[in-house]
């Protein structure tokens, strides 16, 4: 919706296209732009324009070529025949180099196959102010689905490094609740340690982001790496520092606030919170360069880069 709103501003005609949901696709919270319901993928054929498949591939013809934006990494689920026949005849789009990457390993094609086109963090995380914070401990946050490629065990485990009262832990529920949410969630709201909030708005999720020190973002090496991490730019933009695996996309977040540990590594992540609670929340002017990157208007640049390039296609 943020790019969409920001290629209206530009002059540029767009749409959103759902499929199947009627009315109930999201146009209630977006009533400045403008949305498009077909009945199913099967009318993907209908698509007679520039087109950015924001969905899982879908095996299906478009009138033109499409461009497939492969928001996460391959699923161990689908197999590699599958998305060879799924991504056939689509202009490839990744959201960060690390995930271009392993789509072009995966797939066994050439770097200049896959576009890269950043995702970004809406204004409100930037412009949210700070409250005045009277003097205590460190404040971390771990947001996110509680599943297991999120790192939340490796996040749990970390938790007995922090003895005493110098450290408080909060974790809000972002996010689709898969098949773990039953195993971890008990876990979670058991811990002595930890604070469990309902999911939050974007806009509650910047209110919330000022008030706190640092954010944790684990990963997992194996259960599919994240491909980006806005949420790493989001808590930089609204001041946080943010300990994150070194792994995936999430190098590639940096606002100037992030802090990177060994991936699946309880004592190293246990470092980093420490490290990064004693280096304290981004300055005002640290914060300002940090809101300057991963924005809507640069998301929005290369996107229309992308769509002006000759991007070869892919031929499955």
């Amino acid at each position: 919706m943020g790019q969409c709103r920001e290629l209206d501003r530009r002059g540029v005609a767009n749409r959103i296209v759902t499929f199947g949901m009627g009315a109930a696709d999201g146009r209630e919270f977006a009533p400045d732009v403008t949305f498009a319901d077909y009945a199913s993928p099967q009318e993907l054929g209908r698509l007679d324009d520039s087109s950015f498949l924001v969905t899982e591939p879908l095996d299906l013809p478009a009138e033109r070529p499409a461009y497939q934006i492969l928001h996460g990494l391959p699923y161990v689920g689908l197999s590699k025949q599958y998305y060879r026949h799924a991504l056939s005849n689509r202009r490839l789009i990744a959201p960060s180099r690390a995930a271009a990457r392993i789509w072009m390993d995966y797939l066994g094609i050439p770097e200049d196959m896959i576009a890269v086109m950043y995702p970004f963090a809406e204004e409100c995380f930037g412009a949210q102010p700070v409250p005045p914070r009277p003097p205590g401990p460190a404040r971390v946050l771990f947001a996110g689905r509680l599943a297991a490629e999120k790192g939340f065990y490796t996040f749990l485990e970390a938790l007995h490094h922090f003895v005493g009262k110098d450290f408080v832990f909060t974790a809000v529920l972002t996010g689709t609740r898969g098949d773990q949410y039953p195993l971890i969630e008990p876990l979670a709201r058991a811990h002595p340690m930890l604070t469990m909030l309902p999911e939050r708005s974007r806009q509650e999720m910047a209110e919330l982001l000022v008030t706190q020190d640092v954010v944790v973002m684990p990963g997992h090496s194996t259960l599919r790496p994240e491909s980006f991490g806005t949420l790493s730019v989001e808590a930089q933009h609204a001041g946080c520092r943010v300990a994150a695996g070194d792994l995936g996309g999430l190098p590639e977040t940096d606002c100037g606030g992030l802090v990177l540990f060994r991936p699946d590594d309880p004592t190293s992540l246990a470092h980093a919170v420490r490290r990064a609670a004693r280096m304290g929340r981004l300055t005002s002017v640290d914060r300002a360069k940090a809101i300057e990157r991963f924005t809507v208007a640069q998301s929005v640049d290369q996107l229309l880069a992308i769509r002006e390039a000759d991007l070869p296609m892919y031929a499955g």
